[in-house]
């Protein structure tokens, strides 16, 4: 379950792959305003979400592209750095064990959101944060570490600040932005952290996200990323359960450089 060990690139070469991540992360920050300008300017037709998919596409392909030119590795590598190839095995049952009984929960105490189609959940709750995972985690983080040789807090804060702010259309007024920030920020530490823990394997991020994404997406638990008390409870339940049961499931070490 081990990462593959990467080719550690020179001081400079560091330096250019910190920045093609960081250019990328800026770039996230403005693709949802560029796709809709582009959409407006050449009249796309109205396919639900196609401007939130092509924005999200967006960001993990231009993350991918700098990362290639300036680590000088190849797609295969690339797909590695990301986690993806590692085995979802294992965390499909850590997954399970902490997603079934918040799903039980939300069915006896919460009621189902009204309106929610299949396109919703494929989505809200598997397409866009799948797309978060590879860009904000697999790559920026990956890139971070195992390329360049940062430490696990910095490596996973400088891409979960650009995550955070992504989600600045969320709030309502300034206190709601604030804390709709301040959480998916947080968020971004855990998802990353989660990472990082299980040995460079994406999987456990994906499936704690998607699964997040998913319950929130099915039951009416709040308007926004900060919710109500019962979204807070299971948010909560999930992420204290997730890192008890990583520190007992994930594999007890983990390559943090190439």
């Amino acid at each position: 379950m081990h990462a593959t060990a990467l080719p550690a690139p020179s001081f400079r070469r560091a330096v250019l792959i910190v920045a093609a991540v960081s250019a990328a992360l800026i770039y996230s920050l403005q693709s949802g305003t560029l796709v809709r300008a582009l959409a407006r300017a050449h009249e796309w037709p109205r396919v639900p979400y196609l401007n939130p998919f092509l924005a999200t596409a967006s960001d993990l392909i231009v993350m991918a592209v700098l990362l290639m030119l300036t680590a000088r590795i190849g797609l295969g590598d690339l797909v590695r750095l990301s986690g993806v190839t590692a085995s979802p095995r294992v965390p499909l049952r850590w997954a399970a064990w902490l997603l079934i009984p918040a799903l039980i929960v939300c069915l006896v105490f919460a009621e189902p959101r009204s309106g929610i189609t299949a396109l919703d959940l494929g989505w809200l709750a598997v397409g866009n944060p799948t797309f978060e995972e590879l860009t904000y985690r697999g790559l920026a983080v990956g890139a971070l570490m195992r390329l360049c040789g940062w430490r696990l807090l910095p490596a996973c804060l400088w891409p979960a600040l650009f995550f955070g702010v992504a989600h600045l259309s969320q709030g309502a007024d300034l206190g709601t932005t604030l804390g709709v920030v301040a959480i998916t920020g947080l968020g971004g530490l855990f998802f990353g952290w989660l990472f990082v823990r299980w040995d460079f394997n994406l999987w456990p991020a994906i499936l704690m996200h998607v699964g997040m994404n998913g319950l929130f997406t099915a039951f009416a638990l709040g308007d926004d990323a900060i919710g109500g008390w019962l979204l807070n409870t299971v948010r909560g339940g999930l992420v204290i359960g997730a890192v008890l049961l990583t520190l007992r499931m994930a594999p007890p070490k983990q390559r943090r450089a190439p």
